[in-house]
Protein backbone atom coordinates (compact mmCIF):
# COMPACT_ATOMS: atom_id res chain seq x y z
CA UNK A 1 0.00 0.00 0.00
CA UNK A 2 1.28 3.46 -0.85
CA UNK A 3 2.09 5.62 2.13
CA UNK A 4 0.36 8.99 1.40
CA UNK A 5 2.56 10.95 3.73
CA UNK A 6 5.53 10.28 1.45
CA UNK A 7 3.78 11.69 -1.64
CA UNK A 8 4.80 15.27 -2.48
CA UNK A 9 1.63 16.94 -3.78
CA UNK A 10 3.41 20.25 -4.20
CA UNK A 11 4.48 19.22 -7.71
CA UNK A 12 0.87 19.76 -8.81
CA UNK A 13 0.83 23.37 -7.60
CA UNK A 14 2.60 24.53 -10.76
CA UNK A 15 0.01 22.89 -13.00
CA UNK A 16 -2.84 24.47 -10.97
CA UNK A 17 -1.24 27.93 -11.23
CA UNK A 18 -0.68 27.48 -14.96
CA UNK A 19 -4.32 26.49 -15.40
CA UNK A 20 -5.50 29.55 -13.50
CA UNK A 21 -3.27 31.86 -15.61
CA UNK A 22 -4.69 30.41 -18.81
CA UNK A 23 -8.24 30.83 -17.53
CA UNK A 24 -7.48 34.45 -16.56
CA UNK A 25 -6.09 35.25 -20.01
CA UNK A 26 -8.94 33.52 -21.82
CA UNK A 27 -11.61 35.23 -19.69
CA UNK A 28 -10.14 38.75 -19.88
CA UNK A 29 -8.84 38.78 -23.45
CA UNK A 30 -10.78 36.34 -25.58
CA UNK A 31 -14.15 36.15 -23.82
CA UNK A 32 -14.56 39.72 -22.59
CA UNK A 33 -12.24 41.45 -25.12
CA UNK A 34 -10.30 43.32 -22.39
CA UNK A 35 -13.55 44.89 -21.10
CA UNK A 36 -12.55 44.28 -17.47
CA UNK A 37 -10.63 46.16 -14.81
CA UNK A 38 -7.47 44.23 -15.66
CA UNK A 39 -8.07 44.76 -19.36
CA UNK A 40 -8.45 48.53 -18.98
CA UNK A 41 -5.32 48.69 -16.83
CA UNK A 42 -3.41 46.83 -19.53
CA UNK A 43 -4.66 49.15 -22.30
CA UNK A 44 -3.87 52.27 -20.23
CA UNK A 45 -0.34 50.96 -19.59
CA UNK A 46 0.16 50.31 -23.32
CA UNK A 47 -1.16 53.78 -24.21
CA UNK A 48 1.15 55.49 -21.72
CA UNK A 49 4.11 53.44 -22.99
CA UNK A 50 3.43 54.35 -26.63
CA UNK A 51 2.94 58.03 -25.74
CA UNK A 52 6.22 58.16 -23.84
CA UNK A 53 7.96 56.39 -26.75
CA UNK A 54 6.60 58.84 -29.34
CA UNK A 55 7.52 61.80 -27.12
CA UNK A 56 11.05 60.52 -26.58
CA UNK A 57 11.87 59.00 -29.99
CA UNK A 58 9.50 60.82 -32.33
CA UNK A 59 6.92 59.72 -34.90
CA UNK A 60 9.17 56.88 -36.09
CA UNK A 61 8.46 55.04 -32.84
CA UNK A 62 4.71 55.27 -33.47
CA UNK A 63 5.14 54.03 -37.03
CA UNK A 64 7.16 51.06 -35.76
CA UNK A 65 4.41 50.24 -33.26
CA UNK A 66 1.80 50.30 -36.03
CA UNK A 67 4.05 48.14 -38.21
CA UNK A 68 4.46 45.68 -35.34
CA UNK A 69 0.68 45.53 -34.80
CA UNK A 70 0.06 44.85 -38.48
CA UNK A 71 3.15 42.79 -39.25
CA UNK A 72 3.31 40.81 -36.01
CA UNK A 73 0.27 38.63 -36.74
CA UNK A 74 1.43 38.14 -40.33
CA UNK A 75 4.89 37.04 -39.26
CA UNK A 76 3.45 34.77 -36.58
CA UNK A 77 1.01 33.32 -39.12
CA UNK A 78 4.00 32.43 -41.34
CA UNK A 79 5.20 30.16 -38.56
CA UNK A 80 1.83 28.41 -38.33
CA UNK A 81 0.68 28.56 -41.97
CA UNK A 82 3.45 28.37 -44.54
CA UNK A 83 1.07 29.26 -47.37
CA UNK A 84 0.68 32.76 -45.94
CA UNK A 85 4.45 33.05 -45.63
CA UNK A 86 5.16 31.83 -49.16
CA UNK A 87 2.58 34.13 -50.72
CA UNK A 88 3.87 37.09 -48.72
CA UNK A 89 7.49 36.34 -49.65
CA UNK A 90 6.60 36.15 -53.35
CA UNK A 91 4.69 39.41 -53.13
CA UNK A 92 7.61 41.18 -51.47
CA UNK A 93 9.96 39.89 -54.19
CA UNK A 94 7.68 41.29 -56.91
CA UNK A 95 7.32 44.74 -55.37
CA UNK A 96 10.81 44.95 -53.86
CA UNK A 97 11.58 48.09 -55.88
CA UNK A 98 8.57 49.99 -54.56
CA UNK A 99 9.34 48.94 -51.00
CA UNK A 100 12.97 50.03 -51.27
CA UNK A 101 11.97 53.43 -52.62
CA UNK A 102 9.06 54.07 -50.24
CA UNK A 103 10.70 52.57 -47.13
CA UNK A 104 14.44 53.27 -47.56
CA UNK A 105 15.20 52.75 -43.86
CA UNK A 106 13.53 49.32 -43.64
CA UNK A 107 15.72 46.27 -44.30
CA UNK A 108 13.39 44.53 -46.74
CA UNK A 109 15.87 41.73 -47.44
CA UNK A 110 16.14 41.00 -43.74
CA UNK A 111 12.33 40.87 -43.48
CA UNK A 112 12.27 38.23 -46.23
CA UNK A 113 15.00 36.24 -44.52
CA UNK A 114 13.08 36.28 -41.23
CA UNK A 115 9.90 35.12 -42.97
CA UNK A 116 11.71 32.24 -44.63
CA UNK A 117 13.44 31.33 -41.37
CA UNK A 118 10.10 31.21 -39.54
CA UNK A 119 8.57 29.05 -42.27
CA UNK A 120 11.53 26.65 -42.21
CA UNK A 121 11.33 26.40 -38.40
CA UNK A 122 7.60 25.73 -38.62
CA UNK A 123 8.12 23.13 -41.35
CA UNK A 124 10.86 21.36 -39.40
CA UNK A 125 8.70 21.29 -36.25
CA UNK A 126 5.65 19.88 -38.07
CA UNK A 127 7.79 17.34 -39.91
CA UNK A 128 9.31 16.21 -36.62
CA UNK A 129 5.96 16.06 -34.83
CA UNK A 130 4.30 14.04 -37.61
CA UNK A 131 7.44 12.09 -38.50
CA UNK A 132 6.75 13.03 -42.13
CA UNK A 133 9.74 14.36 -44.04
CA UNK A 134 8.28 14.09 -47.54
CA UNK A 135 8.77 17.83 -48.06
CA UNK A 136 12.53 17.32 -48.00
CA UNK A 137 12.47 14.35 -50.40
CA UNK A 138 12.80 15.86 -53.86
CA UNK A 139 14.32 14.58 -57.12
CA UNK A 140 17.15 17.15 -56.94
CA UNK A 141 18.09 16.81 -53.27
CA UNK A 142 21.68 15.72 -53.86
CA UNK A 143 22.65 18.62 -56.14
CA UNK A 144 20.78 21.19 -54.02
CA UNK A 145 22.49 20.04 -50.82
CA UNK A 146 25.84 20.02 -52.62
CA UNK A 147 25.27 23.60 -53.77
CA UNK A 148 24.32 24.72 -50.25
CA UNK A 149 27.36 23.07 -48.70
CA UNK A 150 29.75 24.61 -51.22
CA UNK A 151 28.33 28.08 -50.61
CA UNK A 152 28.83 27.60 -46.87
CA UNK A 153 32.36 26.22 -47.32
CA UNK A 154 33.29 29.41 -49.18
CA UNK A 155 33.52 31.18 -45.80
CA UNK A 156 36.90 29.46 -45.46
CA UNK A 157 38.13 30.61 -48.87
CA UNK A 158 41.77 31.53 -48.15
CA UNK A 159 41.92 34.42 -50.62
CA UNK A 160 38.52 35.97 -49.85
CA UNK A 161 38.91 39.67 -49.08
CA UNK A 162 35.87 39.91 -46.80
CA UNK A 163 33.99 37.42 -44.59
CA UNK A 164 31.29 40.04 -44.07
CA UNK A 165 30.60 40.07 -47.81
CA UNK A 166 30.26 36.28 -47.67
CA UNK A 167 27.62 36.62 -44.95
CA UNK A 168 25.57 39.14 -46.91
CA UNK A 169 25.60 37.01 -50.07
CA UNK A 170 25.34 33.53 -48.50
CA UNK A 171 22.47 34.49 -46.20
CA UNK A 172 19.86 35.05 -48.93
CA UNK A 173 21.45 32.44 -51.22
CA UNK A 174 20.91 29.65 -48.68
CA UNK A 175 17.59 31.07 -47.39
CA UNK A 176 16.07 31.20 -50.86
CA UNK A 177 17.11 27.61 -51.52
CA UNK A 178 15.33 26.61 -48.31
CA UNK A 179 12.24 28.36 -49.70
CA UNK A 180 12.29 25.64 -52.37
CA UNK A 181 11.57 23.00 -49.70
CA UNK A 182 8.93 25.16 -48.00
CA UNK A 183 7.08 25.77 -51.28
CA UNK A 184 7.43 22.13 -52.33
CA UNK A 185 5.78 21.08 -49.06
CA UNK A 186 3.02 23.68 -49.31
CA UNK A 187 1.91 22.50 -52.76
CA UNK A 188 -0.10 19.39 -51.99
CA UNK A 189 -2.76 19.41 -54.73
CA UNK A 190 -3.33 20.66 -58.24
CA UNK A 191 -5.47 23.47 -56.82
CA UNK A 192 -2.50 24.58 -54.70
CA UNK A 193 -0.44 24.90 -57.88
CA UNK A 194 -3.23 26.86 -59.56
CA UNK A 195 -3.42 29.15 -56.55
CA UNK A 196 0.26 30.08 -56.53
CA UNK A 197 0.26 30.52 -60.32
CA UNK A 198 -2.77 32.83 -60.06
CA UNK A 199 -0.82 34.90 -57.53
CA UNK A 200 2.20 35.09 -59.84
CA UNK A 201 0.05 36.10 -62.81
CA UNK A 202 -1.77 38.73 -60.75
CA UNK A 203 1.48 40.23 -59.51
CA UNK A 204 2.83 40.19 -63.06
CA UNK A 205 -0.21 42.13 -64.30
CA UNK A 206 0.27 44.72 -61.55
CA UNK A 207 4.00 45.08 -62.21
CA UNK A 208 3.53 45.23 -65.99
CA UNK A 209 0.89 47.94 -65.68
CA UNK A 210 3.20 49.89 -63.38
CA UNK A 211 5.96 49.67 -65.97
CA UNK A 212 3.63 50.89 -68.73
CA UNK A 213 2.62 53.86 -66.56
CA UNK A 214 6.32 54.67 -66.14
CA UNK A 215 6.85 54.56 -69.89
CA UNK A 216 3.86 56.69 -70.92
CA UNK A 217 3.69 59.10 -67.95
CA UNK A 218 7.23 59.05 -66.56
CA UNK A 219 8.50 58.08 -63.13
CA UNK A 220 6.72 59.03 -59.94
CA UNK A 221 8.59 61.64 -57.86
CA UNK A 222 9.73 59.11 -55.27
CA UNK A 223 11.08 56.89 -58.06
CA UNK A 224 13.02 59.74 -59.68
CA UNK A 225 14.41 60.74 -56.29
CA UNK A 226 15.60 57.18 -55.76
CA UNK A 227 17.26 57.01 -59.20
CA UNK A 228 19.09 60.28 -58.68
CA UNK A 229 20.12 59.65 -55.06
CA UNK A 230 21.55 56.23 -56.01
CA UNK A 231 23.41 57.60 -59.05
CA UNK A 232 21.50 55.23 -61.33
CA UNK A 233 20.53 57.61 -64.14
CA UNK A 234 23.02 55.94 -66.50
CA UNK A 235 21.22 52.62 -65.94
CA UNK A 236 17.70 53.82 -66.71
CA UNK A 237 18.35 56.55 -69.30
CA UNK A 238 19.84 55.15 -72.52
CA UNK A 239 19.81 56.63 -76.04
CA UNK A 240 17.50 59.43 -74.95
CA UNK A 241 14.91 57.03 -73.47
CA UNK A 242 13.86 56.34 -69.88
CA UNK A 243 13.63 52.60 -69.29
CA UNK A 244 10.71 51.09 -67.37
CA UNK A 245 11.60 49.10 -64.27
CA UNK A 246 8.08 48.53 -62.94
CA UNK A 247 8.00 47.42 -59.32
CA UNK A 248 11.51 45.91 -59.35
CA UNK A 249 13.97 48.85 -59.26
CA UNK A 250 16.26 47.35 -61.95
CA UNK A 251 15.19 47.59 -65.63
CA UNK A 252 17.44 44.64 -66.48
CA UNK A 253 15.85 42.30 -63.92
CA UNK A 254 12.41 43.70 -64.71
CA UNK A 255 12.82 42.97 -68.40
CA UNK A 256 13.96 39.41 -67.74
CA UNK A 257 11.02 38.78 -65.38
CA UNK A 258 8.52 40.12 -67.90
CA UNK A 259 10.07 37.97 -70.64
CA UNK A 260 9.87 34.89 -68.41
CA UNK A 261 6.19 35.47 -67.68
CA UNK A 262 5.50 36.26 -71.35
CA UNK A 263 6.69 32.71 -72.02
CA UNK A 264 5.02 31.11 -69.02
CA UNK A 265 1.52 32.58 -68.99
CA UNK A 266 0.23 31.62 -72.50
CA UNK A 267 1.21 28.01 -71.88
CA UNK A 268 -0.86 27.96 -68.67
CA UNK A 269 -4.07 28.83 -70.50
CA UNK A 270 -4.61 25.24 -71.61
CA UNK A 271 -6.97 23.39 -69.28
CA UNK A 272 -10.41 23.53 -67.77
CA UNK A 273 -10.28 27.11 -66.51
CA UNK A 274 -13.05 29.60 -67.18
CA UNK A 275 -13.05 31.85 -70.23
CA UNK A 276 -12.58 34.91 -68.05
CA UNK A 277 -9.48 33.35 -66.44
CA UNK A 278 -8.03 32.50 -69.86
CA UNK A 279 -8.78 36.01 -71.15
CA UNK A 280 -7.13 37.62 -68.12
CA UNK A 281 -4.10 35.37 -68.51
CA UNK A 282 -3.65 36.29 -72.17
CA UNK A 283 -4.15 39.98 -71.42
CA UNK A 284 -1.46 39.74 -68.73
CA UNK A 285 0.88 38.05 -71.22
CA UNK A 286 0.42 40.95 -73.65
CA UNK A 287 1.04 43.50 -70.89
CA UNK A 288 4.18 41.60 -69.83
CA UNK A 289 5.44 41.57 -73.43
CA UNK A 290 4.99 45.32 -73.75
CA UNK A 291 6.62 45.90 -70.37
CA UNK A 292 9.58 43.77 -71.47
CA UNK A 293 10.01 45.88 -74.61
CA UNK A 294 9.77 49.16 -72.72
CA UNK A 295 12.33 47.99 -70.16
CA UNK A 296 14.93 48.18 -72.93
CA UNK A 297 16.56 44.94 -71.71
CA UNK A 298 18.07 43.36 -74.79
CA UNK A 299 18.98 40.03 -73.20
CA UNK A 300 15.32 39.60 -72.21
CA UNK A 301 14.45 39.48 -75.89
CA UNK A 302 16.51 36.29 -76.24
CA UNK A 303 14.31 34.38 -73.78
CA UNK A 304 11.25 34.22 -76.04
CA UNK A 305 12.79 32.68 -79.22
CA UNK A 306 14.78 30.19 -77.11
CA UNK A 307 11.65 29.18 -75.19
CA UNK A 308 9.74 28.85 -78.46
CA UNK A 309 12.34 26.46 -79.85
CA UNK A 310 12.15 24.31 -76.70
CA UNK A 311 8.36 24.35 -76.91
CA UNK A 312 8.44 23.10 -80.48
CA UNK A 313 10.86 20.30 -79.58
CA UNK A 314 8.90 19.05 -76.56
CA UNK A 315 5.26 19.66 -77.46
CA UNK A 316 5.09 17.30 -80.48
CA UNK A 317 2.30 19.30 -82.07
CA UNK A 318 2.22 20.05 -85.81
CA UNK A 319 0.35 23.31 -85.18
CA UNK A 320 3.27 24.48 -83.06
CA UNK A 321 5.70 23.55 -85.81
CA UNK A 322 3.69 25.69 -88.23
CA UNK A 323 3.47 28.53 -85.72
CA UNK A 324 7.24 28.33 -85.12
CA UNK A 325 7.89 28.71 -88.85
CA UNK A 326 5.61 31.76 -89.07
CA UNK A 327 7.05 33.37 -85.93
CA UNK A 328 10.58 32.62 -87.16
CA UNK A 329 9.93 34.33 -90.47
CA UNK A 330 8.45 37.37 -88.72
CA UNK A 331 11.40 37.49 -86.34
CA UNK A 332 13.95 37.35 -89.17
CA UNK A 333 12.04 40.07 -90.99
CA UNK A 334 12.04 42.32 -87.94
CA UNK A 335 15.75 41.71 -87.39
CA UNK A 336 16.75 42.91 -90.86
CA UNK A 337 14.09 45.50 -91.67
CA UNK A 338 15.21 49.14 -91.91
CA UNK A 339 13.45 51.21 -89.27
CA UNK A 340 13.65 54.34 -87.15
CA UNK A 341 11.71 52.76 -84.27
CA UNK A 342 13.88 52.88 -81.14
CA UNK A 343 12.63 49.59 -79.68
CA UNK A 344 13.05 47.63 -82.92
CA UNK A 345 16.54 49.04 -83.42
CA UNK A 346 17.46 48.05 -79.87
CA UNK A 347 16.15 44.55 -80.56
CA UNK A 348 18.27 44.36 -83.69
CA UNK A 349 21.43 45.27 -81.78
CA UNK A 350 20.84 42.28 -79.48
CA UNK A 351 22.07 39.95 -82.21
CA UNK A 352 24.68 42.20 -83.81
CA UNK A 353 27.49 40.40 -82.03
CA UNK A 354 30.85 41.97 -82.83
CA UNK A 355 29.16 45.07 -84.21
CA UNK A 356 27.85 45.89 -80.75
CA UNK A 357 30.26 47.84 -78.53
CA UNK A 358 28.92 46.54 -75.20
CA UNK A 359 29.25 42.96 -76.45
CA UNK A 360 32.88 43.55 -77.34
CA UNK A 361 33.55 45.03 -73.88
CA UNK A 362 32.07 41.94 -72.19
CA UNK A 363 34.04 39.68 -74.52
CA UNK A 364 37.34 41.38 -73.63
CA UNK A 365 36.52 41.19 -69.93
CA UNK A 366 35.89 37.45 -70.19
CA UNK A 367 39.11 36.86 -72.07
CA UNK A 368 40.97 38.84 -69.42
CA UNK A 369 39.43 37.06 -66.39
CA UNK A 370 39.52 33.47 -67.71
CA UNK A 371 43.19 32.80 -66.80
CA UNK A 372 42.54 34.15 -63.29
CA UNK A 373 39.53 31.81 -62.87
CA UNK A 374 41.54 28.78 -63.95
CA UNK A 375 44.29 29.66 -61.45
CA UNK A 376 41.87 29.98 -58.50
CA UNK A 377 39.76 26.80 -58.02
CA UNK A 378 37.65 28.33 -55.22
CA UNK A 379 37.45 31.80 -56.75
CA UNK A 380 37.72 35.07 -54.86
CA UNK A 381 34.89 34.38 -52.42
CA UNK A 382 31.20 35.23 -52.29
CA UNK A 383 30.61 38.96 -52.58
CA UNK A 384 34.07 39.70 -53.96
CA UNK A 385 32.72 41.29 -57.18
CA UNK A 386 30.04 43.78 -58.14
CA UNK A 387 28.24 45.92 -55.57
CA UNK A 388 29.29 43.83 -52.57
CA UNK A 389 32.92 43.84 -53.69
CA UNK A 390 32.92 47.62 -53.99
CA UNK A 391 31.31 47.95 -50.57
CA UNK A 392 33.36 45.48 -48.51
CA UNK A 393 36.64 45.16 -50.42
CA UNK A 394 37.06 48.40 -52.40
CA UNK A 395 40.24 48.85 -54.36
CA UNK A 396 40.78 45.12 -54.97
CA UNK A 397 41.11 43.63 -58.44
CA UNK A 398 37.83 41.70 -58.26
CA UNK A 399 35.85 44.59 -56.80
CA UNK A 400 36.62 46.62 -59.92
CA UNK A 401 35.75 43.73 -62.26
CA UNK A 402 32.23 43.96 -63.77
CA UNK A 403 30.54 40.52 -63.64
CA UNK A 404 28.29 41.04 -66.64
CA UNK A 405 26.81 37.55 -66.58
CA UNK A 406 25.67 35.01 -64.04
CA UNK A 407 28.14 32.41 -65.27
CA UNK A 408 31.08 34.78 -65.01
CA UNK A 409 30.03 35.96 -61.53
CA UNK A 410 29.79 32.39 -60.25
CA UNK A 411 33.11 31.44 -61.83
CA UNK A 412 34.90 34.49 -60.38
CA UNK A 413 33.44 34.26 -56.87
CA UNK A 414 33.27 30.45 -56.50
CA UNK A 415 36.03 29.38 -58.88
CA UNK A 416 35.89 26.73 -61.54
CA UNK A 417 34.91 24.17 -58.90
CA UNK A 418 31.87 26.20 -57.89
CA UNK A 419 31.04 26.91 -61.52
CA UNK A 420 31.10 23.15 -62.21
CA UNK A 421 28.66 22.58 -59.33
CA UNK A 422 26.46 25.36 -60.68
CA UNK A 423 26.30 23.75 -64.11
CA UNK A 424 25.56 20.37 -62.51
CA UNK A 425 22.67 21.98 -60.64
CA UNK A 426 21.24 23.46 -63.82
CA UNK A 427 21.70 20.30 -65.90
CA UNK A 428 20.14 18.17 -63.16
CA UNK A 429 17.06 20.41 -62.95
CA UNK A 430 16.57 20.58 -66.72
CA UNK A 431 17.36 16.95 -67.51
CA UNK A 432 15.24 15.43 -64.74
CA UNK A 433 12.30 17.72 -65.46
CA UNK A 434 12.36 17.02 -69.21
CA UNK A 435 12.51 13.24 -68.67
CA UNK A 436 9.67 13.43 -66.14
CA UNK A 437 7.63 15.75 -68.40
CA UNK A 438 7.46 13.05 -71.07
CA UNK A 439 5.64 10.81 -68.54
CA UNK A 440 3.13 13.40 -67.27
CA UNK A 441 -0.47 12.52 -68.21
CA UNK A 442 -2.59 15.26 -66.67
CA UNK A 443 -3.03 17.97 -69.34
CA UNK A 444 -3.01 20.92 -66.94
CA UNK A 445 0.03 19.70 -65.03
CA UNK A 446 1.74 18.90 -68.31
CA UNK A 447 1.19 22.50 -69.44
CA UNK A 448 2.62 23.84 -66.16
CA UNK A 449 5.66 21.59 -66.44
CA UNK A 450 6.27 22.49 -70.09
CA UNK A 451 5.88 26.21 -69.41
CA UNK A 452 8.47 26.25 -66.62
CA UNK A 453 10.93 24.11 -68.60
CA UNK A 454 10.70 26.48 -71.59
CA UNK A 455 11.21 29.46 -69.29
CA UNK A 456 14.18 27.85 -67.52
CA UNK A 457 16.00 27.00 -70.75
CA UNK A 458 15.65 30.63 -71.82
CA UNK A 459 17.01 31.82 -68.47
CA UNK A 460 19.91 29.34 -68.69
CA UNK A 461 20.94 30.77 -72.06
CA UNK A 462 20.59 34.37 -70.86
CA UNK A 463 22.76 33.60 -67.81
CA UNK A 464 25.72 33.65 -70.20
CA UNK A 465 25.01 37.34 -70.93
CA UNK A 466 23.38 38.65 -67.76
CA UNK A 467 23.23 37.76 -64.08
CA UNK A 468 19.64 36.60 -63.64
CA UNK A 469 19.53 33.91 -60.95
CA UNK A 470 21.88 35.85 -58.72
CA UNK A 471 19.75 39.00 -58.52
CA UNK A 472 16.47 39.85 -56.83
CA UNK A 473 13.70 38.99 -57.59
CA UNK A 474 14.54 35.95 -59.71
CA UNK A 475 17.08 34.58 -57.23
CA UNK A 476 14.07 33.92 -54.97
CA UNK A 477 11.45 33.16 -57.62
CA UNK A 478 13.76 30.68 -59.35
CA UNK A 479 13.39 28.33 -56.39
CA UNK A 480 9.64 28.92 -56.20
CA UNK A 481 9.28 27.95 -59.86
CA UNK A 482 11.55 24.93 -59.31
CA UNK A 483 9.29 23.78 -56.47
CA UNK A 484 6.19 24.22 -58.65
CA UNK A 485 7.87 22.29 -61.47
CA UNK A 486 8.80 19.21 -59.48
CA UNK A 487 5.65 19.20 -57.36
CA UNK A 488 3.50 19.22 -60.50
CA UNK A 489 5.45 16.19 -61.67
CA UNK A 490 5.04 14.55 -58.24
CA UNK A 491 1.28 15.15 -58.08
CA UNK A 492 0.81 13.63 -61.53
CA UNK A 493 2.94 10.61 -60.63
CA UNK A 494 0.88 10.07 -57.47
CA UNK A 495 -2.35 10.31 -59.46
CA UNK A 496 -1.09 7.75 -61.95
CA UNK A 497 -0.08 5.40 -59.11
CA UNK A 498 -3.53 5.74 -57.54
CA UNK A 499 -5.17 5.00 -60.89
CA UNK A 500 -3.03 1.90 -61.42
CA UNK A 501 -3.77 0.77 -57.86
CA UNK A 502 -7.53 1.19 -58.37
CA UNK A 503 -7.36 -0.69 -61.69
CA UNK A 504 -5.47 -3.58 -60.11
CA UNK A 505 -7.96 -3.67 -57.23
CA UNK A 506 -10.94 -3.84 -59.62
CA UNK A 507 -9.24 -6.57 -61.67
CA UNK A 508 -8.56 -8.58 -58.53
CA UNK A 509 -12.19 -8.25 -57.45
CA UNK A 510 -13.40 -9.24 -60.92
CA UNK A 511 -11.14 -12.30 -60.87
CA UNK A 512 -12.69 -13.42 -57.59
Amino acid sequence: MTDEKHIDYSVFDGYEKDRKVKQFIRRNIFERSLDTLWGWMFLIAITIGVSVGVYKYGVVFGILIIAAIIGGPIVFSSLLNIRIGVYLTITIAYIIGLLLMLLPDVKIGLVQDVLIFLMVVGLLYRSYESDNWDGFKTPINSVVVLWIIYNLVEVANPIASSRVAWFYVARPAVAYILLFYVTYTMLETKNDIKGILNLLVGLTAFSALWGLIQFFNGYFPFEMNYVISHDAVHLVFISGRWRSFGTMASPAQYGIMMANLTVLIPLLVKGNGSRIRKLLYMLTAVLALLAMVYSGTRSAMVVIPIALMVLVLLAKNWRLYLMAVVVGMVFVGVMFMPTDNYHIRRLQTTFNGEKDESYMVRKRNREMITPWIMAHPMGGGLGSTGVWGQKFSPGTFLASFPPDSGFIRVAVELGWIGFSFYLILWVSILLKSVIAYLRVKDEELKSVTLAIICMFVGVFVVESAQDVVGKIPFNLLFWVFTAILFKAIKIDANAQSDTIGETEKHLAQAAQ
